[in-house]
């Protein structure tokens, strides 16, 4: 499907929309339409085959913003689809408009915006969840209740399906009895009509014979009165049979009448003129009726046993066929049962009847096909379930390892997060011992606090003779003071980090001659203490009053050469 949407419920509004241009194909030109209809021939009649619509392709969207409805609520049809290129949705823009029709899921208020006031802005139609039309001043009903394509439930589908395809078994078993009923009649009926006509005819011979036996009559009687004047002789005699014959003709015209009355009431009242018809014909010929009747029974007696003869030899035969196929099918009974106790050991018992049965092993057939069809062959899915399962078992094991591995990775992070706090406290420690160490080399005395939830550092340094003073703030010091507070805040710290390098620039700026000369004795007595680290001291001041030892190695650099304005004309 090319078509699919972002709401499955709105499928039959969807569906109700697109109508005939759900099965339509898109060309990008006349020749492929040719050559799609000539594909289409093979499979479809001239005159069923879907719409073919024919428009360049283009890989870009249309620009709608400008008349597309708009409404701050419901979406509109282009927008609760996607499809998998732009050429379709543009074919639907041109051929359906697909951005002027609003999808409404209640029909109350798809009626109230659209025809109790004025429309959306672009909004030509409107359809509901049940696929209602809905236009400005008309509303049109849906006759479908569910969607045909779009609808993702295909188990529904198929119980739908098989339930239609059991009403229409119903109905055609039902036609074809009332055909057989029909027919059968119709056979009846046609047998009274050719035994009515035989009758008919009959009748119609035995009038046309009175008929002539009269006209023989009368012509008897004409030569007899022309030969009375010589025949006076035997004239008595003819007398007599004139009124015997005469007698004779009255009783055929009025038996002819008769007939001719019966005749008549034949036509106009079918059942009286058979009864009349079956009356004469038992007045007339009983016997040889009777003979017809037991010929024909005799010839239907003889029919019928050899047809039930032949009936007992099929029947015989298939006895002996359904008694081959019975063993057959006790036998593939006994494998299926072996089969079946390989499955479940006991047997289990069921109430359904075996039509139920086989509609369920029908179904569940068609459900494995499918499943195998989106799933892959019954083998494969288990050879694929079983990697599955030992990679599963893999992963689990990985996991399992892996959480271990976490918890005692938690446990060492826990215990260094514990070691590392109790480093960090005696590092502090150390810090302010050294401190204080190096603070009374210069008669001074001071703090620091260590802080490290907030992650800060206070010092307070405390010269002599300000002891009663309750300032200690660094701030409060003199530049001299805080240089040599700063010097021993830095000794302290290389006292208790493990760098290989020192280095200090011009730490000596601010201090007078006195702190200057206890600065430099801590310098040189750390420094030969931690003869193994490298340490550099940067100074603008005279450093010619240090001692001369392997240890301490000096070097000068040359004054920056300043020159006057007359000089550097010079030089230009």
């Amino acid at each position: 499907a090319c078509i699919s949407l972002k709401d499955p419920t709105l499928a039959v509004s969807v569906e109700c929309c697109l109508r005939s241009f759900m099965k339509a194909f898109c060309c990008d030109n006349y020749k492929d339409e040719s050559v799609l209809q000539g594909l289409m021939s093979r499979f479809y009649p001239k005159g069923n085959r879907p719409q073919i619509i024919v428009s360049p392709f283009s890989d870009k969207l249309y620009n709608v913003h400008g008349r597309k409805a708009c409404h701050p609520d419901y979406l509109t049809v282009l927008d609760t689809i996607t499809a998998t290129t732009p050429v379709i949705i543009n074919c639907l823009v041109d051929m359906r408009g697909i951005e002027t029709i609003l999808v409404i899921k209640e029909k109350d208020k798809a009626r109230r915006i659209m025809q109790k006031g004025r429309p959306p802005k672009n909004c030509r139609e409107a359809f509901t969840a049940e696929g209602d039309q809905v236009f400005p001043n008309r509303y049109y009903t849906s006759e479908f209740s569910m969607a045909k394509y779009l609808s993702g439930d295909i188990e529904t589908e198929i119980n739908l399906l098989e339930s239609e395809l059991e009403n229409l078994k119903a109905q055609l078993s039902r036609f074809q009895l009332q055909a057989n009923s029909v027919t059968e009649d119709i056979l009846s009926m046609e047998n009274i009509l050719n035994s009515t006509i035989k009758t008919l005819k009959k009748t119609q011979a035995s009038e046309n014979q009175v008929k002539a036996a009269i006209s023989e009559l009368e012509t008897a009687s004409e030569e007899q009165s022309d030969d009375f004047t010589s025949l006076e002789e035997v004239a008595q005699e003819n007398q007599q049979k004139i009124e015997v014959e005469k007698q004779a003709v009255q009783e055929a015209k009025a038996e002819l009448d008769k007939q001719r009355n019966t005749s008549e009431e034949a036509d106009s009242n079918y059942s009286s003129v058979r009864d009349k018809i079956d009356q004469l014909l038992e007045e007339i010929e009983p016997l040889k009726d009777e003979q017809l009747k037991l010929e024909t029974e005799c010839v239907k007696h003889e029919r019928n046993l050899k047809l039930l003869e032949k009936k007992l030899k099929t029947h015989e035969d298939n006895v002996q066929a359904m008694n081959s196929a019975l063993s057959e099918k006790e036998q593939e009974l006994q494998e299926n049962v072996e089969k079946a106790k390989q499955i479940s050991p006991e047997r289990q018992h069921v109430t359904c009847s075996t039509k139920s049965i086989d509609t369920e092993i029908t179904r569940l057939k068609k459900k494995l096909k499918v499943y195998e069809s989106n799933h892959g062959e019954q083998e494969q899915v288990i050879r694929e379930y079983a990697e599955a399962l030992s990679l599963y078992k893999e992963k689990t094991n990985q996991v399992r390892d892996l959480r271990r591995f976490i918890d005692r990775l938690n446990n060492i992070m826990s215990d260094r997060q514990n070691r590392y706090k109790i480093m960090r406290r005696s590092l502090s420690v150390r810090c302010k011992l050294y401190f204080n160490n190096f603070l009374i080399k210069m008669n001074c005395c001071g703090s620091m606090i260590f802080d490290h939830n907030n992650e800060t550092l206070s010092i307070s340094v405390k010269p002599p003779g300000r002891d009663k003073d309750g300032a200690s703030d660094m701030r409060s010091l003199s530049g001299g003071e805080r240089s040599f507070s700063t010097v021993c805040f830095m000794l302290s710290l290389w006292e208790i980090t493990e760098s290989p390098f020192r280095c200090l620039d011009e730490f000596d700026v601010y201090m007078d001659m006195h702190n200057r000369r206890i600065c430099l004795d801590l310098l040189l007595e750390l420094s030969e203490r931690q003869h193994l680290r490298q340490f550099i001291f940067i100074t603008p001041l005279n450093t010619s009053n240090l001692p001369k030892t392997a240890l301490i190695k000096i070097h000068h650099l040359r004054d920056p050469e300043r020159e006057d304005g007359h000089t550097r004309d010079k030089a230009i």
